[in-house]
């Protein structure tokens, strides 16, 4: 009969153990799953950095003004309420784009050029610089929600 009340307390201690656990794991598997890639970050700056072309960008600013840039877009987004299973527009991409630039507008870039421009270096950043963070932050459809229409 002991026996058996040792096996459960070390079954449910196991459990409670894991629980306590299974957070932090998650959160760095996706960190590790979702690396930072400055290389990719200044080749997207490249190519797209000039919405209004579609050729790439002659010649880029110093790539430590590029990438202090996007580290500061992505300080911004850490600070950021995790969405989880909130299904707010608010949570979206866009919404959360567009509240960072109205943060930066009046904020000039230190190369004081317009190319790349606030929403080029932001975009690329949360896609190459902190993709992990974007990754915690955005809205996830419950998991014993019915599938939507």
């Amino acid at each position: 009969m002991r026996v058996r009340v040792r096996v459960r307390v070390r079954i449910a201690l196991g459990l409670a153990v894991a629980g306590v656990l299974a957070g932090p794991v998650a959160v760095l598997g996706v960190h590790v799953l979702h690396p930072r890639d400055e290389d990719g970050y200044l080749a997207y700056l490249k190519q797209y950095g000039d919405p209004s072309n579609d050729a790439p960008v002659p010649v880029l600013p110093p790539e430590g003004d590029l990438i202090a840039e996007g580290d500061a877009a992505c300080s911004w987004m850490r600070e950021q309420p995790h969405a989880l299973w909130r299904a707010d527009s608010q949570y979206y991409f866009q919404a959360v784009f567009e509240r960072y630039l109205r943060h930066v507008a009046d904020r000039p870039l230190s190369w004081g050029g317009a190319v790349p421009a606030h929403g080029s270096v932001t975009a690329a950043a949360w896609a190459y610089l902190c993709p992990a963070d974007w990754e915690l932050r955005q809205p996830r459809r419950r998991p014993f929600a019915p599938p939507p229409d």
